[in-house]
């Protein structure tokens, strides 16, 4: 304990005002707002769980009341209010009361988890800004004293010495305030409590206030009766599948055992002889079908011969009625032709019939 005293008195004043200012007293304003911060943020979703589970306030907290008049300010439907940046916006502007003095949840958040790393910085800058000075220091006590004088030389070099290890107190300091801060803020973690708050009060607006506020529309009620109804539906569908399914079952048991019933009556009576009997008639009934079959494939044969002859004479009936066709036009020709002989023979008959009975007139007339 008296080497720790001893270190502290040779820490120079400058160094133990700038690791009080710059590392230890930020710690415990850290500590101090952190724990204010959580414990604000806890009392709040406690609160709000209340109000989720039907209980009323008498004096409700003021992010709330900020939440409520927002929501009334819009002037939209149920289903196009954003609610998550209604609360994100609200909660910005929240504020908590730590010794009096009002400050905000954001910011002050912020502030404690970077602290961490800017009291490392401030350890380093110390140490380094503690290094250089002593070096300096150190320079100038190598040139002003005799080097040929060790015991004053090494009295010399004592506290510049001394001075570089106390340089390294800073980041110490810094290195256990930061520790510190981080543990604190893994313990009071205000990111996990703000998420809670902020989905309990997602929660509260979307399920409690707004229907509240904003009675569904007709068109979302009757979807909502016909999910219902659709859901009923669907249960007494499934309902009447299975008893369905068992009737069917019970059906073909019943089916099973008369099938059984009727085979073993088959079994005790003689069908099985009746059918031998029956196959071997049928098989004589076939023999004699085939020799019919036979006589009727034979009949068939001489009937395509005969068919064919007839074909032939069908041909040359043609063939000669062709020729008679002939013949007759032939013939018509002819008669046209001695028709027309005919004619020409009779003109010429008159002709001469003419000048016969002129030449006999010019004879009496001489």
């Amino acid at each position: 304990m008296q080497q720790i005293f001893n270190a502290i008195a040779l820490v120079p004043a400058y160094l133990i005002f700038l690791a009080v200012v710059l590392v230890i007293l930020p710690t415990i304003a850290a500590i101090i707002l952190r724990y204010c911060l959580y414990q604000h943020l806890v009392r709040l979703t406690k609160i709000n769980r209340k109000l989720l589970a039907g209980f009323q306030l008498e004096l409700e907290p003021k992010i709330i009341n900020q939440l409520e008049k927002r929501c009334q300010e819009i002037n939209l439907d149920r289903e196009q209010i954003n609610t998550t940046a209604i609360i994100e916006g609200v909660y910005s502007q929240e504020q908590f009361n730590c010794l009096g003095l009002p400050l905000n949840c954001e910011k002050i958040n912020n502030f404690t988890r970077v602290l961490p790393n800017l009291l490392l910085a401030f350890g380093l800058l110390g140490t380094f800004l503690g290094i250089t000075i002593n070096l300096s220091n150190l320079s100038q006590t190598i040139t002003q004293v005799d080097l040929a004088d060790m015991r004053s030389l090494v009295a010399e070099l004592n506290q510049p010495l001394q001075g570089m290890g106390i340089a390294f107190l800073t980041s110490l300091i810094a290195v256990a305030c930061s520790a510190l801060l981080t543990v604190v803020n893994l313990a009071w973690n205000t990111s996990l409590i703000k998420t809670n708050l902020i989905n309990s009060l997602e929660d509260y607006l979307d399920n409690i206030y707004l229907p509240q506020l904003q009675p569904l529309p007709p068109l979302v009620e009757a979807m909502e009766r016909f999910n219902q109804d659709f859901g009923r539906m669907l249960h007494q569908l499934g309902n009447t599948i299975e008893q369905a399914v068992i009737n069917a079952f019970s059906r073909i048991e019943n089916s099973a055992s008369t099938f059984e019933q009727a085979a073993n009556i088959l079994d005790q009576s003689r069908f099985p002889e009746k059918l031998s009997s029956a196959t071997n008639n049928l098989a004589i009934a076939q023999g004699q079908f085939a020799q019919s079959s036979l006589v009727l494939q034979k009949s068939t044969q001489a009937f395509e011969h005969s068919l064919d002859g007839m074909q032939k004479v069908a041909r040359k009936l043609l063939e000669v009625s062709t020729e008679i066709s002939s013949i007759n036009q032939k013939y018509t020709t002819l008669v046209e032709l001695s028709q027309h002989r005919n004619n020409i023979e009779q003109v010429g008959l008159k002709e001469i019939q003419l000048e016969l009975a002129k030449l006999i007139e010019q004879i009496q007339t001489k």
